[in-house]
């Protein structure tokens, strides 16, 4: 009750931060994303490498940024682009995190997350690699987390690399649509439509779905 609470107290801080500045919040926003649009749009293939390197620099330090970035590749890319940009740069990302927490802070991970890791690690016992896509798929432990802890387990790294990659397309490519929406409501100015509510829904159904198809290989 506390955690939720304080959820609250910050979402209304910052919706009324929001409604306070009003169209200036929505002018300083809609500028910059035009501006960054323009430089995509001038200079694409360094625009593309400055993206991928920085979504696997962020992530490979284990920044919760997986999200806003996949929405920004969404808003900035078109979809088959920004769908293999942000599958490559999270699964590589996902695997430098990995390395690094295998082995330069196994001690010190196991101890700041020992509860979680323990959990993971029994799924990973009884399921091998069938519990880390399952965990992608189901999203029931943050992307970086996930990241860091499995490189504390037995895995592969090759075959963490790619179950990573299988288990994260799906909520990758509807993330991706979702940004593609939000940019073309920021260039254009109109409002969310059914599409973007029908995306919404989706994304917040692949978690629900996919525990009911592989909950045997997490509960």
């Amino acid at each position: 009750y506390i955690k939720f609470s304080v959820l609250i107290i910050i979402l209304s801080i910052i919706a009324l931060i929001i409604f306070t500045i009003g169209a200036d919040f929505t002018s300083f926003i809609n500028n910059n994303f035009l501006f960054v649009k323009s430089f995509v749009d001038e200079y694409p293939l360094q625009s593309k490498i400055i993206y991928f390197l920085s979504y696997i620099l962020m992530t490979s330090i284990s920044l919760p940024v997986a999200f806003l970035l996949g929405l920004l590749s969404g808003m900035l890319f078109n979809l088959v682009e920004a769908v293999i940009l942000v599958s490559l740069a999270s699964s590589l990302g996902a695997l430098f995190a990995f390395i690094i927490s295998r082995y330069l802070f196994q001690g010190y991970l196991m101890e700041k997350y020992y509860k979680t890791f323990n959990k993971i690690n029994e799924g990973f016992i009884r399921n091998g690699a069938l519990y880390l896509f399952a965990i992608r798929m189901c999203m029931i432990f943050p992307y970086f987390i996930v990241n860091t802890l499995i490189g504390l387990t037995t895995i592969n790294t090759f075959t963490y690399f790619f179950v990573s990659m299988l288990g994260m397309l799906p909520s990758t490519i509807i993330v991706i649509m979702i940004g593609g929406k939000l940019g073309e409501y920021i260039i254009a100015g109109t409002g969310i439509d059914l599409e973007i509510i029908i995306l919404l829904t989706v994304l917040g159904l692949i978690p629900l779905i996919s525990k009911y198809l592989f909950g045997k290989f997490i509960d």
